[in-house]
């Protein structure tokens, strides 16, 4: 049987510009799961994740968006000033002899806060990483 399940949305940003004073300024409203430099030179890259789990990408997008519009003037302009403003809505994917249809919506509202953020929308399927793995399979000699 085949499904894909919704795991979380990242939040990427990315901005030559320092980014420390916006992700103080999130504080404990995202987790920071990364901050630093990326492979250009003089620029930074900052991915976050809310604290807490929502049953849907809908639900996540429109959580981190409040956290995003209610950012004071000066770190909203290091938002707006970011090369890159993702949502990267992350599901786990299984495979097998037996489809599954799986369904997930963003609404209307929802895509029109993203796209008044100047914030792009995208989608990461994982592979069910034990399944990749398993003995015998191409893969499994990498380990």
């Amino acid at each position: 049987m085949s499904h894909c399940q919704y795991l979380n949305t990242d939040l990427d940003i990315e901005s030559q510009e320092d980014l420390s004073p916006l992700i103080q300024q999130l504080g404990e409203r995202v987790l920071v799961l990364y901050h630093g430099e990326t492979q250009t030179i003089g620029h930074q890259l900052a991915s976050f994740e809310i604290n807490m789990d929502h049953a849907d990408a809908d639900a996540t997008i429109n959580h981190l968006c409040i956290v995003i519009e209610t950012l004071p003037e000066r770190e909203r302009a290091i938002w707006n000033n970011c090369s890159t403003r993702l949502f990267d809505i992350g599901y786990a994917c299984t495979s097998g002899t037996e489809s599954v249809r799986s369904y997930s919506e963003l609404c209307a509202a929802t895509v029109s806060r993203v796209a008044a953020l100047g914030a792009s929308i995208a989608i990461t399927m994982y592979p069910d990483y034990e399944q990749a793995h398993q003995v015998g399979t191409p893969d499994a000699a990498i380990k």
